[in-house]
């Protein structure tokens, strides 16, 4: 029997043996077409595209095995330079693109305007997404959107980043944020795990959109702080603290 459910953007199809992970994203108007709003070119769209998705699959512990796009522009040239980045981006992570990637494009309608959509799913034993009283809440990256966002930025998160966060003890959840920001994100966090938060008043935007998770928020244990603060190469802000929540309060 496989039990279907939520954990923030991802649907969660369980049974006895493991967990399969799948992370879903969009984007519209962005890319090299006429009436793009945002004009990039689609090797940047597809890098980004395919961020988001493999970034929400490996904040959980989970292993990508497959990579879906849907792309209602036509194959060449721009679909082929979007799934060029999309490819660039698995292969940060080694995976096997050629049997990874899969996915369809527009060929029948002539279109002026940039829209894709794209599908990750992983798998894993057992979710990594509970946070305890005591643990730091630290904020990997800098939140950016729109024209901020560049691929070389040394201030934004990255896979790389991601997977290397994951595999530190005492990492306990990692939170990629998206246009909702830092704030809502932490909320969330906080509802889920029944928690309050102490907040050390940080001088980032923590209600500023962060586009394709330019930026990630973990909640980890005092003493792994500065063994990330040596891994890592992006800005790393300490937001503040967890603690338990007063149940006397509504």
């Amino acid at each position: 029997m496989v039990k279907i459910s939520r954990y923030r953007d991802l649907t969660i199809l369980q049974d006895d043996k493991k967990n399969l992970v799948i992370a879903c994203d969009s984007s519209g108007g962005i890319g090299p077409k006429k009436l793009d709003v945002v004009k990039t070119d689609g090797y940047t769209l597809g890098r980004f595209l395919a961020r988001v998705v493999l970034m929400e699959i490996l904040s959980v512990g989970a292993r990508p095995i497959t990579i879906i796009d849907t792309l209602a522009v036509e194959m060449n040239p721009t679909g082929q330079d979007i799934i060029r980045g999309i490819t660039a981006e698995a292969m940060q992570l080694g995976l096997d693109t050629n049997n990874l990637l899969n996915g369809s494009t527009e060929e029948n309608i002539p279109v002026q305007q940039t829209g894709v959509g794209i599908t990750a799913i992983g798998e894993v034993l057992k979710l990594q997404c509970e946070s305890y009283p005591g643990n730091q809440v630290i904020c990997i990256g800098v939140p950016k959107v729109g024209p901020e966002v560049y691929l070389e930025d040394a201030e934004i998160c990255n896979l790389p980043t991601i997977r290397e966060l994951r595999e530190v003890e005492g990492v306990q959840e990692i939170v990629p944020i998206g246009s909702k920001g830092i704030n809502y994100e932490l909320n969330e966090l906080l509802k889920r795990n029944v928690l309050s938060f102490i907040n050390f008043k940080s001088s980032i935007d923590v209600h500023k959109s962060a586009g394709p998770v330019t930026c990630v928020i973990a909640t980890v244990k005092l003493e792994c702080i500065e063994k990330i603060k040596r891994m890592i190469t992006q800005p790393l802000t300490i937001l503040g603290q967890l603690a338990e929540k007063d149940r006397r309060k509504n």
